[in-house]
Order: C-alpha cells, then structure tokens, then sequence
C-alpha cells in the first residue's frame, strides 16, 4: 500500500474546497473551519499554493480564490484527453439544439469529477464548472456503475455504510439495472429542495445534493404523460475496454418536462455519445 502524504491531502483538499466555491473567495478562518483543518497548518499550505500561483489571495479581506495557474493546468489536462477532445464538438452540438448545457465528467476513486462545460451558466439553478467534484455513492453516479463488474457495485454502495439496510441495498440495484437498460441515467429535483442558497445566490453542487431522497431522485421507470423536474438525463461513453470513460450530461432544464421528452433528449444524448465512443475506439460492453 503506498504511504500517505498528508501535506498533499490538505492542499488538494483546500483546491478541491474553493473550487466548489468558485463564486466566493474564503478566508483562513472560513477554510479551517469548513475543513476542520489547523489553522497553523492551512496557513503555511495557503501561501505555497498563493505563492505558486495556483491561488490568489485579497489583501483586503484576507481572503483566497483560485489562481492563474490552475487554468494552464486545466487547459493541459482538457488538451491530453482524447474523450474530452472528441466530446466537446458533440456537447456544443447538442446545447446549440436543445438550448441546455452540456457537461462531461468522470469518475475517478470514489469521486465525479467535471471535466468540461458547454453553455452559460444561469442565474438560477446549480453553478457547476470544470474542477468541481461530487461523491460517488448512491444515489449519486448510477452512470458510471450501471454497466460495472459486480464488485465495483457492491464498492458503490459500501458507501452507503453500515446503516444502509437491505431494501434501501436493492432499490439502488434496481435503480442501476433501470440505468442500463435505458442506456442513460436520469435524475429529478425533489420537491422540497432549494433552488437557490440561503443568501439568494446558485447552489453549489454539494449543496445542491444535500438531503437528497432516492425515491425522487433516481427514477426506476417514466410515464411517457407525466411531467417531471428533470436535474440532468445522463449517457455513458465507453472506452475500448467496455468501461465507462466519461459520462455526458445536459443540464440546466428551465422547467417541468415531460416523460416523452425526457426520452426524446435522451435519445441525442446517447446518439452524441455513442459518437464519441467510436471516436475514441470504445466499445459498449456485452449484454
């Protein structure tokens, strides 16, 4: 097992931290407290990544944001991936004619990671750029493991914990088998979650998955008649071993849809998809 580099945890961390907030620049005390971190210590990790440029800070405020470095790093990941590079044209494609964002994520370890973004960001609804990362377990990524080997989907919901019991265990299983026999995920905003934060500005992703119920959340199946609040419909892009290199979403619906529309968009989706698996020689894995 390789050893574990603590300096190198925290300061990926407090990258990861302000990159969920990418609106607001935090202070020292706001960062420590948010990541339960020394204060002593973030200071020191603070101004090596401030001095490296990978943050700025405000003089005034005391506060840091995201620096200029972080930009010619991503630009250098976006520019070395094949996926995203065939991905891109497809996504812009699809915003262009369905009017909605597109994004493409991957998984990686037990995380989603947004890889790129195509569309303006609203006013209202969710604020999600390339950098930011979500958890992945249940109910959360069912496009990432509905097409997986059996021991990855037992990992999956490992996350869940020892609380989970057995019935909430078979409705995240029948909630991944709908996924693959759809070919695309699916997720819906439940009635009583915010649109917006306290403070009247977009939701982060994290904060916007908070309290999230399955039951609402991860439909098994759609009524072509009913009208749903659609949050993202999801298809898979797979690489040339079966597996599911990155995922591609629209986002950013302005209103309730319908059952048969949902299909009808999931329908480009996956067609825009499966363009960007051959382009990459991927393959769709056996049935």
């Amino acid at each position: 097992m390789a050893r574990r580099a603590p300096a190198v945890e925290r300061a990926v961390a407090v990258l990861n931290h302000l990159a969920a907030h990418s609106d607001d620049k935090l202070t020292l005390s706001e960062i420590a407290r948010d990541l339960q971190l020394n204060k002593a210590t973030l200071h020191a990790i603070l101004n090596a990544l401030a001095d490296a440029g990978y943050l700025v800070r405000d003089p005034a405020r005391k506060s840091y944001g995201l620096g200029p470095a972080l930009i010619a790093v991503g630009n250098a990941s976006a520019a070395s991936s094949t996926s995203v590079d065939y991905a891109l044209p497809e996504m812009q494609a699809l915003t262009d004619e369905l009017g909605l964002d597109c994004v493409a994520s991957a998984a990686i370890h037990d995380e989603i990671v947004i890889l790129a973004r195509t569309g303006t960001p609203r006013p209202f609804g969710v604020h999600v750029l390339p950098g930011q990362r979500l958890p992945l377990r249940p109910p959360i990524g069912t496009v990432f493991v509905a097409w997986s080997p059996e021991e990855d989907v037992e990992h999956w919901l490992s996350l869940l914990g020892s609380a989970a019991g057995l019935k909430e265990l078979e409705r995240h299983r029948k909630s991944l088998a709908s996924v693959a026999a759809r070919g695309y995920s699916v997720g819906l905003e439940g009635g009583g979650r915010a649109a917006r934060s306290a403070e009247g500005r977009a939701l982060t992703l994290q904060e916007s998955i908070r309290g999230l119920r399955t039951e609402e959340y991860a439909p098994l199946q759609l009524d072509s008649d009913t009208t749903y609040r659609a949050n993202h419909i999801g298809a898979p892009v797979f690489g040339p071993e079966g597996e599911v290199e990155i995922a591609l979403f629209v986002i950013g619906f302005p209103g309730p849809i319908t059952g048969r529309d949902i299909d009808r968009i999931a329908d480009k989706l996956k067609a825009a998809a499966e363009r960007v698996t051959k382009g990459i020689h991927g393959r769709a894995p056996e049935s």
